[in-house]
């Protein structure tokens, strides 16, 4: 996942991404942004897209950055946000350098840390750290390595239920995944639509904002239909639900 992909995807955005904002039911992120809100505050949404969120930052805080990689999706942005006066646009590619920002208070950032580069993705959390103000809060949102394998687990489950042996359903699955590398299984990088896309474990979440100097103040699930992994899931499957990690955590104060 390129400037090159980014780029590809934006006129085809909606089709072609998933939305988190729209399969949010339960508004989780939403509330959250609220929570935080003021309108004396700076926000910014890392891995903008096409803008999405930036109403509901706009509406939240005094003054708005969206940052994305990709020009493309900016312009959409822009077009899509075109009465929102308080939004700057800023086409950053934060996992490869170090670049100077304005410090902010909250930052949204909505499966952006999905590259299968760990390097990429410490840089980027880097960013992240440096951009927000101490005290500031943090609102992610990340795929979740324990759905992609229990997905995989129910794939499975369905697969027996239509007549194939438990060796054929595992190998259906195995396939479908353009038959996924062992040694990127065991980073949790999964292929989505046959690119590899970084996943999370819980854990690994707790121990990562550790090392940011963050206090972690929830971590949960935003569960989503399984229509939204599934084309036409049987009716017999259904709760526990896939899901994303929301995460949001606090920078804290240097003494």
């Amino acid at each position: 996942m390129d400037v090159a992909y980014w780029n590809h995807v934006a006129e085809q955005y909606d089709s072609e991404i998933f939305s988190v904002l729209a399969h949010d039911e339960h508004d989780l992120i939403r509330t959250r942004i609220q929570k935080f809100a003021s309108v004396t505050k700076t926000a910014s949404d890392l891995g903008c897209g096409i803008g999405k969120f930036l109403p509901i930052l706009s509406q939240n805080f005094r003054h708005v950055y969206a940052y994305d990689i990709a020009e493309k999706c900016l312009e959409q942005a822009r077009e899509n946000c075109a009465d929102l006066s308080n939004v700057d646009y800023i086409r950053s590619d934060l996992s490869i350098r170090e670049i100077i920002m304005s410090k902010v208070d909250f930052i949204l950032c909505v499966n952006s840390i999905i590259m299968p580069s760990m390097s990429k993705r410490s840089r980027y959390f880097t960013s992240i750290s440096n951009h927000l103000n101490d005290g500031g809060h943090l609102l992610l949102v990340v795929p979740s390595f324990e759905s992609a394998t229990y997905s995989s687990i129910r794939l499975i489950e369905w697969n027996q239920r239509r007549g194939l042996s438990y060796g054929a359903a595992v190998m259906a699955v195995w396939n479908g995944n353009n038959k996924q590398k062992p040694s990127h299984l065991q980073q949790g990088i999964v292929n989505i639509d046959h690119i590899p896309t970084k996943h999370y474990v819980k854990e690994e979440l707790c121990a990562l904002f550790q090392d940011l100097n963050f206090d972690l103040h929830e971590i949960r699930k935003i569960e989503y239909d399984w229509k939204t992994e599934f084309s036409n899931p049987p009716k017999w499957m259904k709760e526990p639900y896939p899901w994303d990690w929301l995460v949001t955590a606090q920078k804290r104060q240097n003494k």
